[in-house]
This record gives structure tokens, sequence and C-alpha cells, in this order.
């Protein structure tokens, strides 16, 4: 299965359609749609006394504004939701937001611009290390379809490849068999298609790719529940010891399992 590649800074504009442009003091109270954001901080700093160099205060900003502060490293809490109202009176042709992020100190985190839809759900992700001046912002579009029956759920990479001297990284179920990828290649800010499983469980096998035999990095696992669409994130354990080799990788790669359309 080929990997379906996005891009940091460009995101498609997805086709979606308004409420309508009903004001908030109509008869039934407020109408109005808007687009949201669900963050999460993955970014690292290694070697620092304390998280507050990576630590995010996040602001969306469109048509109106949404803000957030104090956002530590995610781990498996759930994001914080952020609603910006886009101004699709053209048909999206003019919907273009800013996303951006700073720490305590007002250093940049991030800041990028990217194309939203209003009544759509997006996951963001930061990742990259403050001690080598390389954050940045991943962002994409949930799927809002209903999951009949099972688990439908895709990897969103935070961590480097290259730190581990590895190219990219390959993905399979641990009990799929050596070789049995659903995804390779898989680089820093990169998400895979979407996969299915009917298991109560996610267990992987995180492996270098293009080698033979398999050189694994590392096996992670996490809970999931029937029904549901997941962003499942591959991080660092630890923001202030990311893995920065392979040997390291073992015990310091772990995946979080986010629910999607949780609003």
């Amino acid at each position: 299965m080929n990997l379906l590649y996005f891009t940091p800074l460009v995101v498609a504009a997805a086709v979606a359609s308004s409420c309508g442009d009903d004001d908030d003091d109509g008869f039934g109270g407020s109408l109005r749609s808007d687009a949201s954001v669900f963050y999460y901080n993955q970014i690292t700093s290694n070697g620092a006394a304390d998280q507050s160099t990576l630590t995010a205060d996040v602001t969306l900003s469109g048509d109106d504004s949404d803000s957030v502060s104090g956002v530590g490293y995610s781990g498996e809490d759930e994001g914080p939701e952020l609603r910006v109202r886009i101004d699709d009176a053209n048909d999206n042709d003019d919907n273009s937001v800013s996303l951006e992020g700073v720490n305590s100190s007002g250093g940049r985190l991030f800041r990028t611009r990217v194309n939203l839809a209003n009544n759509s759900n997006y996951t963001a992700v930061s990742y990259g290390d403050t001690s080598f001046n390389s954050t940045d912002i991943a962002l994409f579009e949930q799927n809002a379809s209903d999951v009949d029956s099972g688990v439908r759920f895709r990897v969103i990479n935070t961590v480097d490849p290259e730190d581990l001297n590895a190219s990219g990284f390959a993905l399979r179920y641990s009990d799929s068999g050596t070789g049995n990828y659903f995804s390779t290649g898989v680089r820093q800010g990169d998400a895979t298609e979407y996969q299915s499983t009917n298991a109560g469980s996610l267990n992987l096998v995180v492996a270098r790719t293009g080698v033979d035999p398999e050189e694994r990095f590392a096996r992670v696992d996490c809970s999931l529940s029937g029904s549901r669409t997941y962003d499942v994130i591959l991080a660092a354990n630890d923001p202030l010891n990311p893995p920065l080799s392979e040997s390291e990788a073992e015990d310091e790669l772990v995946i979080y399992c986010h629910p999607q359309e949780r609003n």
C-alpha cells in the first residue's frame, strides 16, 4: 500500500458547505459554522532542564480567532480544540488561516498558513526539537465518515528517522510477520493511509525502511474502542530525552491513540 504524503505547510482545501451566514442573535441561537483544529504538541527539547521551551501558546486566526495557552507535551492527553470561522463566501476561494505557536519565552515554535473549510475537523501535530531549532507543524483533515465495524486509524509520525540513522520507518502489525508492512518510508511529519482493524488494541512494529532481514526499532501499542476513527501519533516517550540512536529506540518510542470527531 502506498504511503499518503502530506506536507506540513500545505493542506488541501476540503470541500464542505457552510450552514449559512447567520448572526448569533437570530432565533434559536447561533447557527454559525466553523472549522475545528485539534492540536497535539509532540515537540521535544533534548537535554533541557524542564519543558518550558516546548510548552506552546497556539493561535488560529481566520475570519475570527481562537487560542490556547500553555499546552505542554501532549502524551496521552486529548488535544485542545481551536475553532475558527472561515470566510468562505466565495466558495472557499479565500479560506486561508494562520496557525502559530510560541513558547513561554516568546520564541516561535511554528507558523504556517493553511486552507480550511467550515464544518470540517482537522488534526494538527507539532514536532521537532527546540535544541536543534527544528520545530514545525503538520495538519491533516479528519475522516468524518462512519465506521461500520472495527476501527479505522492512521499513523502520524513525529520522530525523525534520521536521528536513528534511518531514511524512514516501516510499519506493520506485530502479528503480521516480517516484511508485511502497511506503510514504508514514513518520515517525520508524514501520515500513513487509513488502515482498518477489528482488534481492541493496536500492536505495531516500527522497523527500518528498505532493510532485509528486518531491523526492528521498537514494538508499540495502545488501546482502541470499536466503531471509531483514530489518529495514532508515533512519538517519544520522554520529551526531554528523545531517542537519538537505534539502541535507545526500543524503550523510548511510543504511540498515542486519539479518537477523532470529538466535537
